[in-house]
């Protein structure tokens, strides 16, 4: 097991929320930036390592959920609430709707719909975007994994992958974050919120990093092929809500990002049959307070986070940023927050985190996905609805 560099993030609060931020880290480690050091001038903001601006792309998206860019850049535009994929003019802001989308979950009291969006890494030759859904019904749902084919506005083809199992009953934590990587498709999957028991259960996919092949066969190498009664997509387990999920540009890992309860948020690398610990260990406690389960963090076994926070930040969509026009971010990880609205900035040096930085937290933003563009802008995508983006600025 890998060792862990991991980092507390502590919170004082007042009764509106208003806080002062500090963190602890090893002595070797860098400290958290307070989102007040930020600095505006007209528009132009300058960050630690960075000067940039903030522009507009698109608004009146319903709950914006994932953007994936095309090789002629155009971006494909997914919204979890409408359950609605688009092709999004980066340059005019016009969406032109994708017709022939399966069947999906969408019901006001679930937050389900179409999660995320992925363009294979091959596309120029194959054609193949994947899409990940809800599918059920309150009572009785899970998530499903399609590839599919766009000619003139329509779904031209479609190939059903995955479907989760068991159905399960639950309003919250779908996962739904896909990944492609050396010819294989990583798919997060959340604990169903009220079965937190089936993330340690191999004969669930709630709670768990799946691994197919791009076709959807199961690979042979898979940790739990063959394992009696194990279900053989599993690649690792143990997780509670992974809403963000990328592959490193160096080592091609998947490292994802997941909700803990209150507190206990974690970044994770999905490796072959590692147990994060969901519910068994976490920072985080019940809502309301009080320990979950022993109110153990750590038990032998189970993998410690890569970095956790306490108090939670509600991290969303996550990407390794490897443009040009923003060359102090060059390697780091980025993610959106919905509890603090703010864009994340994870300094990664050796698949150790060293230092965390909190753009824009004075908007008051809940950013559901963070982007890089081929041009090397930064996208995001807020609830409220807008496409944004930040550009560098001399």
């Amino acid at each position: 097991m890998a060792s862990t560099h991991v980092a507390h993030v502590f919170l004082w609060f007042s009764l509106a929320w208003l806080a002062a931020v500090s963190q602890h880290a090893s002595a070797q480690e860098d400290t958290q930036t307070d989102p007040s050091a930020t600095e505006q001038t007209d528009h132009i903001i300058v960050s630690e390592a960075e000067t940039f601006s903030v522009e507009v792309v698109s608004e009146g998206a319903e709950v914006p959920w994932a953007l994936a860019f095309l090789p002629d850049g155009t971006a494909l535009l997914g919204e979890r609430e409408a359950g609605r994929l688009s092709f999004l003019n980066v340059e005019t802001g016009e969406r032109r709707i994708i017709d022939g989308l399966p069947d999906m979950l969408r019901n006001g009291s679930v937050s389900s719909g179409l999660f995320d969006v992925r363009v294979h890494p091959q596309y120029t030759e194959n054609g193949w975007i994947y899409i990940a859904y809800g599918v059920g019904e309150e009572t009785k749902n899970g998530l499903a994994v399609d590839r599919i084919r766009i000619e003139d506005e329509r779904v031209s083809a479609r190939e059903n992958l995955f479907n989760s199992t068991p159905r399960i009953s639950g309003k919250w934590h779908f996962g739904g974050r896909l990944v492609l990587s050396g010819g294989y498709l990583f798919i997060s999957t959340g604990d169903g919120y009220d079965h937190s028991v089936l993330s340690q259960s191999l004969e669930a996919h709630a709670g768990k990093i799946l691994r197919l092949h791009d076709d959807g066969r199961v690979p042979d190498d898979n940790p739990f092929v063959g394992t009696e009664g194990a279900l053989p997509e599993i690649w690792s387990y143990g997780v509670r809500n992974p809403q963000g999920m990328t592959v490193h540009p160096d080592t091609g890992e998947p490292w994802l990002n997941e909700h803990g309860p209150q507190g206990g948020d974690e970044v994770n690398i999905a490796r072959a049959g590692e147990n994060y610990g969901w519910p068994v260990i976490t920072y985080g406690e019940e809502y309301g307070g009080g320990p979950i389960g022993d109110g153990i963090t750590h038990h032998e076994g189970m993998t410690q986070p890569r970095y956790y926070w306490v108090p939670s930040i509600a991290p969303s969509g996550a990407a390794f940023y490897t443009g040009t026009a923003f060359p102090g971010w060059r390697g780091n990880l980025f993610s959106g927050s919905l509890a603090f609205t703010h864009i994340n900035r994870l300094v990664v040096e050796d698949n150790r985190i060293l230092h965390e930085e909190r753009l824009l937290a004075d908007r008051g933003w809940r950013v559901r996905f963070v982007e890089p563009a081929p041009d090397g802008s930064l996208y995001f995508g807020v609830d409220d609805g807008m496409i944004m983006r930040l550009v560098p600025t001399n």
